[in-house]
């Protein structure tokens, strides 16, 4: 559907990943953007974040930055990418047909410039930093 679209594999263990969406979540929830969090019978999940009229498109319909984490092996998959804000499937790709060239571009645009993604895979890296730590320290308490 779009131009715009970044994807980052982290080895880490996919037990890691319902830690990884909250910290998403809580994260642009605090600086007030509009969240959206569902996980996937694969273990994955699927977040929406937009902000008021950031994201907001020029026919109404609501645009956001896609979030999918998903469990890959010994690997978790993050991917980001401009979609649809929760369940507004049907009237956005109804508009779609008509404004998609605008829409995408405009909204791809807005997404490059506030380095969304960016901050979606620095805070899913500190988590599994964090994370990662905190288990080390639990099998051998003398690490400092």
């Amino acid at each position: 559907m779009g131009t715009f679209n970044s994807s980052k594999t982290f080895h880490a263990s996919s037990t890691l990943i319902p830690t990884i969406a909250q910290d998403i979540t809580t994260t642009f929830k605090n600086e007030e953007y509009e969240v959206q969090s569902q996980q996937l019978k694969n273990g994955g999940y699927d977040i929406s974040i937009t902000k008021g009229g950031v994201f907001k498109a020029i026919i109404g319909m609501k645009t956001a930055l896609k979030v999918n984490i998903i469990p890959n092996g010994n690997d978790i998959q993050i991917t980001t990418g401009v979609g649809i804000f929760g369940q507004q499937a049907i009237p956005t790709v109804i508009s779609m047909l008509f404004f998609w060239p605008v829409l995408i571009t405009q909204i791809s645009g807005m997404v490059s410039q506030s380095k969304i993604d960016d901050r979606v895979m620095e805070i899913a890296n500190n988590t599994i930093h964090r994370m990662t730590q905190q288990q080390n320290k639990s099998v051998d308490p003398s690490t400092p």
